[in-house]
């Protein structure tokens, strides 16, 4: 599909989803709106192994500023590829998977924009969102961070880098899932 900016709502996601035809996928970014890029990107297999995990250098936006959590070193992105390299890599990964984020409406906006700058298309066959399962297991209509659900789970969070929040978000599914399992 050719991506655009704007994206419609993203789905829960089910327990029978979550299997070997689903890839969980954080981003880390920088600007807003039509403007958000993509500087971080990481790939989970449903079995908690990375198998895609790169900073990207940004084209359009500056280097992130250094923050009080030191999130990022600006030299870690002198050597870092740009986009058009690393979707060369990540686009056949992610064709024919289902792509499961931790509020995956904005892990699915920052894709499509990036991809939208560099007119490429993408054959994921879908999105769901596990920020949606979260909420709807707890019961809650609140939105929660994804340390927060963690931390209600008792499973370690992420730290907003994109290998680590890949990670916590399949810990943090696996528990999800095993509670609502116990629960029938």
């Amino acid at each position: 599909m050719l991506y655009t900016t704007k994206q419609f709502y993203t789905p829960q996601l089910h327990s029978h989803e979550f299997n070997e035809r689903a890839l969980i996928i954080d981003t880390e970014t920088i600007g807003a709106g039509p403007h958000i890029e993509i500087i971080e990107v990481a790939l989970c297999d449903s079995r908690g192994e990375i198998i895609f995990d790169t900073l990207v250098r940004p084209t359009f936006n500056p280097l992130p500023v250094p923050s009080k959590h030191k999130r990022f070193a600006r030299a870690e992105f002198a050597s870092a590829p740009h986009w058009p390299e690393v979707w060369a890599r990540l686009a056949p990964i992610v064709e024919g998977k289902l792509l499961i984020a931790y509020n995956a409406a904005f892990d699915r906006r920052a894709l499509a924009a990036t991809c939208a700058r560099f007119r490429q298309r993408s054959e994921e066959r879908g999105w769901r969102c596990a920020l949606q399962l979260v909420k709807q297991a707890l019961g809650m209509k609140k939105s929660l961070t994804l340390t927060d659900a963690c931390a209600r789970y008792g499973v370690e969070g992420g730290n907003h880098r994109a290998a680590r929040d890949v990670l916590a978000v399949y810990v943090l599914l696996k528990a999800v899932l095993s509670s609502s399992a116990a629960g029938k």
